[in-house]
């Protein structure tokens, strides 16, 4: 027989995402997609709604010594205080600090209503809804009280986006009107988007110097870094690049290093080699989408601007590559940049980003199809107006409430009808641009196929075909796929010529295939059309790729149980059997089938697909021929002993996937399963070979049981662990009714435990006794010995 395992695309990725935890902000669509952004943001940035934030402080002049003095930024920063924060009248944080934050709306800005930083875990481990800190901007030089706010909203569709709500703030129970509270930068930020926080972060603002350089601020050296901390070229010395970037994060010895190699592959390559010495080091789609986003809202403060200050540095340790971050947009979508071209600064040679990226063809032509990606999915002026609105409503009251108020209602409504004329303009603007109205060519379609049907993941070392439909001809078709959750993409042409695997030649049908991967592995894909127009136009399906790719996890292709497989599990352990530390934990029970020793090193077992040596078997962890091997699967890796094995993962009672892998790297078992019950196990029947049931637990023991009816048979058992140190298992492989006591007794022939025995398992208790070797008993009613055996106790 023949035993595949075979499961739907969707089945197998709806699993294997629950177990290995996608950033937050990533999700599998129904179609196949792996997309970021796309979910409604709810609780403490939910932008529907408006949280109350109340601060209390014990210094009565608090705002006084929050003030800073002097002006401009040689000013000196007021205080740091401690204060209690209470959200929404229920969550009360004591120990936190309050602090005014900001430059402009702080030096520039005389009234009382300043912005505020809050800094929740600094003092105690604590957060507020999964957040550390909190940055409340007061709206100063926005009289609508919202672009920031509503830029994070629309941008993190496409691109990372910080999240954006308001609250009612208050301090000392007094109301000091609406606030923007705009996400902050930091880890929790990370953990978001990516799959991990393990990167390095600057900010591109100088930590020395000051003044305005040549040209005042924003010149070379300038108070901005225009031109220094723009990912400019300063030489090979990592020392000169630190007086242009904080390093806020890293985890790395030497993450300068990083910072350099792509600083000197931007500014010193040839342009038509900038794509490929960039690729591997600057996430050029990431960066293009970044850049998109500034130009079409027009940010102020921002790289394609300054050039410096107001955006971040990421090198992202999961895909060693680098990409800018937006980090400051208080200052988007003002009048005086609605007629900004989507080529801003792309002649001046400080701004490397734009000057150089921008004259690689290949390089622009995605940057063009991403802002008409922009402007067609997000930045829709109904749908613009209809959120500037919404915000109104929630915003009108409050503003006339504010007793701190920077603008009057009246500049207030006048300043939200500016916003949405600012809005129907500047998409104006871009429908009269040359460059970005031209049109592409549009695919149709896409559909990837494997031996295991259309849209069905192919099996391990298995090509899959990707066919699009387009049906103009394209100068060239490119299919992009990547290898993981995330990180650069191959390119391998498409064609439509009736060779391969291409049906017939110029139907408008062009296909390629992805190569064969391992099992487990997701492979992401997209499809880049371009357009032979003179210029090389380009689009892409879908249309929000980078971060929006089709993908599909490779299946594991099983013949029919081999020597060694899992053959018991339980995943809702109440108190069926308790490990050595008394704890009754999830466990996983190996079989070798064959009568030979198996030596697991090198093997692993795991519940996450994209990660199948996620825990390591001990070197020289043996199993024996016909016999039985637990893992206790409890995240407590460092119970781990002689005694037992603790893997560093739990099981999950709702269903996951347990992966057994041998050190070929080969996928040798894998089961997927659904809903378990409580105190029960999910068994092979026949024992090592059958399909899985759930039904009464038989702990390393014949899943099947004892066959025999005799009332006479003798009754054989083990003891799990041994040696043991405060509990062993005694595990009867027969009918219990033939046996009814059990007996522990010493070298010396001495009873040190007499107990009853109540089913096939038994826990006992052997804490009290001393090191040493102890002869364990079954016995009949009438205390017959039927089977014996021995065991160490070890100290």
């Amino acid at each position: 027989m023949r035993h595949t395992i075979l499961m739907s695309l969707m089945l197998v990725l709806t699993i294997s995402m629950q177990a290995q935890n996608l950033p937050l902000e990533a999700k599998i669509t129904e179609d196949g997609r792996l997309v970021f952004g796309s979910d409604p943001v709810a609780g403490l940035y939910d932008p529907t709604m408006v949280n109350k934030l109340e601060i209390t402080l014990e210094e009565d002049n608090w705002f006084e010594l929050m003030e800073s003095t002097g002006n401009g930024p040689n000013a000196m920063p007021g205080q740091t205080l401690i204060a209690r924060l209470t959200f929404n009248d229920d969550i009360v944080l004591d120990s936190v600090f309050v602090s005014i934050k900001g430059q402009t709306s702080d030096f520039q800005n005389n009234s009382e209503k300043k912005s505020f930083s809050i800094q929740i875990d600094d003092l105690k481990d604590q957060d507020l809804l999964g957040y550390d800190n909190l940055n409340l901007n007061c709206g100063f030089q926005d009289h609508s009280s919202m672009r920031e706010v509503l830029f994070g909203n629309v941008s993190r569709g496409f691109t990372t986006g910080l999240k954006g709500s308001f609250v009612d703030l208050y301090f000392n129970g007094e109301y000091w009107g609406p606030y923007g509270n705009i996400q902050q930068l930091e880890g929790r930020y990370i953990n978001e988007w990516f799959t991990n926080n393990d990167g390095t972060r600057w900010r591109a603002l100088r930590t020395s110097g000051g003044g305005g350089g040549p040209g005042g601020p924003g010149g070379p050296g300038g108070a901005f870094g225009t031109g220094v901390s723009s990912l400019n070229y300063h030489g090979q010395d990592t020392s000169e690049y630190t007086e242009y970037y904080t390093l806020k994060k890293t985890n790395k010895a030497d993450p300068w290093s990083d910072l350099v190699r792509v600083c000197d592959a931007l500014n010193n390559s040839d342009i038509q080699d900038l794509y490929d010495n960039l690729i591997d080091i600057l996430d050029i789609d990431h960066t293009l989408w970044f850049l998109a986003q500034e130009m079409i809202f027009a940010d102020d403060d921002s790289y394609i601007n300054k050039g410096g200050m107001d955006y971040y540095v990421y090198w992202d340790e999961s895909t060693d590559r680098l990409m800018p971050m937006e980090v400051d947009a208080n200052s988007v979508m003002a009048d005086n940049h609605l007629f900004w071209s989507p080529f801003y600064n792309e002649n001046d040679s400080r701004f490397p980003l734009l000057n150089r990226l921008l004259q690689n063809s290949e390089v622009r032509q995605r940057y063009l199809a991403h802002m008409r990606t922009i402007l067609k999915q997000h930045f829709i002026e109904d749908e613009l107006h209809s959120q500037i609105d919404a915000f109104a409503s929630l915003l009108d009251q409050r503003v006339q409430d504010d007793p701190k108020k920077l603008y009057s209602h009246t500049q207030f409504i006048n300043g939200v009808n500016t916003l949405k004329n600012w809005v129907s303009s500047r998409i104006d603007y871009f429908e009269s641009h040359d460059e970005i109205m031209r049109d592409a060519l549009e695919i149709q379609s896409l559909t990837m196929e494997s031996a295991q049907g259309i849209n069905q993941a192919p099996l391990a070392n298995q090509e899959a075909i990707v066919s699009c439909q387009i049906i103009e001809p394209a100068m060239q078709v490119w299919l992009y796929y990547g290898l993981g959750l995330d990180g650069k993409f191959e390119r391998v042409e498409m064609f439509d010529n009736g060779m391969d695997s291409d049906v017939a030649a110029n139907d408008g049908v062009y296909t390629a295939f992805i190569p064969a991967f391992n099992a487990g592995s997701y492979v992401r894909y997209y499809v880049e059309a371009i357009k032979n127009d003179g210029f090389g136009t380009a689009s892409y399906y879908p249309e929000g790729a980078e971060h929006d790719v089709f993908i599909y996890q490779v299946e594991a292709d099983i013949d029919e149980p081999g020597d060694l497989v899992i053959n018991e599990f339980m995943a809702s352990n109440s108190d069926y059997v308790s490990d050595l530390a008394g704890e009754f934990d999830d466990w996983i029970e190996l079989y070798n089938n064959s009568n030979e020793l198996i030596d697991l090193t090198g093997f692993f077992l795991s519940d996450d697909f994209s990660n199948v040596d996620k825990w390591a078997f001990p070197e020289n962890t043996i199993i024996d021929g016909d016999s039985y091997l637990i893992v206790w699967a409890d995240e407590d890796d460092d119970q781990a002993s002689n005694d037992e094995l603790h893997a560093n993962f739990k099981l999950d009672a709702d269903g996951e996937i347990l992966i057994l892998s041998n050190d070929q790297g080969d996928i040798i078992d894998l089961i997927e399963f659904g809903e378990q019950v409580t105190d029960l196990s999910s068994s092979r029947i026949p024992n090592g070979t059958g399909s899985f049931e759930i039904k009464a637990a038989t702990f390393m023991a014949n899943n099947e049981g004892s066959s025999s009816t005799d009332d006479n048979a003798t009754n054989s058992f083990k003891v799990h662990p041994n040696p043991a140190s405060n509990h062993i298992h005694l595990l009867i492989n027969g009918h219990t009714e033939n046996v009814s006591h059990f007996q522990i007794i010493d070298m010396s022939g001495r009873i040190v435990i007499d107990g009853e025995i109540a089913s096939d398992l038994e826990t006992i208790n052997i804490s009290d006794l001393q090191a040493g070797l102890y002869f364990i008993s079954l016995a009949n009613v009438h205390k017959e010995t039927k089977s014996r055996s021995k065991f160490s106790v070890i100290r």
